[in-house]
């Protein structure tokens, strides 16, 4: 039985702190490979989104050299609202137990996704460092919604929590440098294509 991280999201655009975490969870929890999987329609509305096709050539670039690391564009090339349960079902299978990579910030407002109980009861969740609270939030959170899912839930402390998309967007728009917070071909497209400039 193998072990397969699922790690969606806006991508807007991702960021060292992405690739951190998804570096972090694959040794932590002995997973054998990781799929990012950039949003394409969000059902909640996304501020200063870039076009799902160029944020998914981002994650293409950031993740090219990494052997455990794999795209997929099953929601970039659907043209209906991408609604994860529907994603979720498309990796499920025989050989695979499945882990979701989620922030903090995602995870407490779970309970209004689509299908969440189903979700909970298919995957694994792993959750990302988000707030200076030792997952205090969370963890109410879980108690308050999920107490009966407490043990497919693992929290993922990691440094760079506070590096964020909505943080490198900011800084593109003030003409602030963003070298370090995401991997240089990042920057240099971002830079080149004026991503963010415009949003």
């Amino acid at each position: 039985m193998g072990k397969l991280g699922i790690f969606g999201g806006a991508f807007n655009p991702i960021h060292i702190g992405h690739l951190f975490v998804a570096k972090e969870a694959l040794k932590i929890f002995q997973l054998d490979k990781i799929i990012f999987i950039p949003t394409g329609n969000p059902v909640f509305q996304k501020e200063e989104l870039l076009d799902k096709k160029d944020r998914a050539k981002l994650v293409n670039l950031s993740i090219k050299d990494e052997p455990c690391f794999e795209e997929s564009l099953f929601e970039v090339n659907r043209d209906v609202p991408s609604y994860f349960i529907n994603t979720l079902d498309q990796f499920m299978n025989p050989h695979d137990d499945l882990y979701t990579i989620l922030g903090e910030d995602t995870f407490i407002l779970f309970h209004k996704w689509k299908s969440y109980r189903e979700i909970i009861s298919k995957t694994n969740f792993i959750i990302a460092e988000r707030f200076e609270d030792s997952f205090t939030i969370s963890k109410k959170y879980i108690q308050t919604y999920f107490p009966d899912f407490k043990e497919k839930i693992f929290f993922l402390s990691h440094p760079l929590y506070r590096i964020s998309s909505t943080l490198i967007r900011e800084r593109i728009k003030s003409n602030k440098y963003i070298s370090y917070l995401v991997p240089k071909e990042i920057e240099m497209e971002i830079l080149n294509k004026r991503y963010y400039k415009n949003i």
